[in-house]
């Protein structure tokens, strides 16, 4: 059974899944492209980076 956070935007749950439903197609498209390929393996690099830096300045701080 899955769990879904709570909609606290005071959007109405049906709009936000009609839109999903309307971008959807267009993000998968865009990323399975070579350009959305390289893109999205330049945002994981810099999030493990960031992901990195953080462990490395906790245990610094301690």
């Amino acid at each position: 059974m899955s769990r879904r956070k709570k909609n606290t935007t005071g959007i109405p749950d049906f709009e936000i899944d009609s839109l999903a439903r309307a971008l959807l197609p267009a993000i998968q498209d865009y990323f399975a492209t070579e350009e959305g390929q390289r893109e999205f393996a330049a945002w994981q690099a810099e999030r493990q980076q960031k992901q990195l830096n953080k462990k490395l300045n906790n245990k610094e701080s301690r």
